[in-house]
């Protein structure tokens, strides 16, 4: 994943209830941030892969968040998922659930999804065309109550153009390994770029067969800690492929 580019859409939804009085409805406004994730030849970007766990990571919007203790809903769709997909929905699952940390809960309901106020359906994860082989990988879009500035739905889409894996596959994307990336932007952390950083699983280069994006690194839980006080410093597992 070698560049985000951060798509802004905004709309306004008025409130049913009306204001005392014979007022107004209040208006809220909500806008969803896209991150669109690109594919590099080597996951570690330039220069040498580091040996060492790096504390960087990056805020979206300043610091955008779920409301405290957020329990949420969403649906799984893997048609179109190409190549070895038998636990393609386990693996997403996995992907959110890495990032609970003891502060959320993410659970997979593709009967009654939460609905995300940006779309005005649940929030998804699913398979979809992209740009076809190579290019977008996938991406992750959070909708955000501007007032508030909390998160309040999401997507993620899959590129079906692309051959995936549920078990770090050779030629393959690892399904948990770039869903726990696009599941960070859905928890409101953006791109750290530094060379340093390529073991984070925020870091924005990936590549086929790598599952190092599977497991928290250091500034990963830094950055989440900062956003949910969950009070886990800990380093991650180090530097791996």
């Amino acid at each position: 994943m070698v560049i985000a580019v951060t798509l802004i859409f905004a709309l306004s939804i008025i409130s049913a209830a009306s204001a005392k009085g014979g007022g107004k409805a209040p208006q809220m406004e909500f806008v969803e941030e896209v991150f669109v994730d690109y594919k590099t030849p080597t996951h570690a970007g330039p220069g040498p892969h580091p040996t060492a766990e790096s504390d960087d990571f990056a805020l979206t919007m300043g610091g955008i968040k779920w409301p405290n203790e957020s329990s949420v809903k969403y649906s799984v769709v893997t048609t179109g998922c190409t190549d070895d997909c038998t636990d393609a929905v386990s693996e997403v699952n996995g992907s959110l659930d890495a990032w609970e940390l003891g502060v959320l809960t993410f659970t997979q309901d593709n009967g009654t999804p939460d609905e995300n106020p940006c779309t005005g359906v649940g929030n998804t994860v699913t398979w979809s065309a992209i740009d076809g082989d190579g290019g977008a990988l996938a991406f992750a879009s959070v909708c955000r109550n501007v007032a508030t500035k909390t998160i309040v739905g999401f997507r993620i889409v899959y590129d079906s153009g692309d051959a995936w894996s549920d078990s770090g596959d050779a030629e393959k994307l690892d399904i948990r390994n770039i869903g726990t990336h696009e599941a960070g932007h859905v928890m409101g952390l953006g791109h750290t770029n530094k060379p340093a950083s390529g073991c984070l699983t925020m870091y924005n280069f990936s590549v086929e067969e790598e599952t190092q994006k599977r497991t928290l690194g250091l500034g990963d839980k830094l950055g989440m800690d900062l956003l949910y006080a969950t009070g886990d410093l800990s380093g991650g597992p180090g530097c791996g492929s």
